[in-house]
């Protein structure tokens, strides 16, 4: 069974999204990146609410003070979890768009060959042609997006499959994703 498509600078876009939540090294990163931006949102808060409860609770005893300012401290952190969870990937992404901005490598022509030994994919740009043969038992973790299927056989290495294809017909698409499922034990629903 074969595919041919035309991979996007999106496709790889939605890659590198992807591959944020599945490579350790990115995870390290967010955490590292989510506790140091509470820690700011944190101490800035102190500073505010130093001087808030400083003008307008004077009449409180010191350590009522310290434990409010304390406690109030953490409203913003939380208020403000949702955005600095989001933080590192909006940064990352955007980074990496700058700097693949003027790259030409895209779009490229991309043939996937499915049997029962694995996936053979051709990828060809500027009459460079890259063959990469991968065995079923080595694709590790299996992502997915609106568009795509990330199938993982290294760390950062995926092949992208797309849902929507109208190159195939109906009978290959149940076709290709039973034989995916079987080998995959992951529910394939091509378009």
């Amino acid at each position: 069974m074969n595919l041919e498509y035309q991979m996007t600078f999106e496709d790889f876009m939605a890659l590198q999204k992807d591959s944020l939540k599945r490579i350790h090294y990115h995870q390290a990163r967010y955490n590292i990146t989510f506790v140091a931006l509470s820690m700011i949102v944190f101490l800035l808060g102190m500073i505010v609410f130093t001087l808030l409860v400083r003008i307008f609770l004077d009449f409180l005893s010191e350590n009522v003070r310290d434990i409010l300012k304390i406690c109030l401290s953490f409203i913003p952190v939380i208020l403000l979890r949702p955005t600095l969870t989001k933080y590192y990937e909006f940064v990352t992404i955007r980074q990496l768009r700058s700097s693949l901005k003027k790259d030409k490598r895209w779009p490229r022509n991309v043939a996937l060959s499915f049997n029962t030994a694995g996936i053979q994919v051709n990828s060809s740009y500027n009459g460079i042609i890259k063959n990469t043969d991968i065995a079923w038992k080595e694709i590790k973790q299996i992502g997915e997006d609106d568009d795509r299927f990330f199938l993982y056989y290294e760390n950062a290495e995926a092949i992208i499959l797309p849902k929507k294809n109208s190159t195939l017909t109906e009978s290959e698409r149940t076709k290709l994703g039973e034989l995916m499922k079987q080998h995959l034990n992951h529910e394939f629903r091509l378009e």
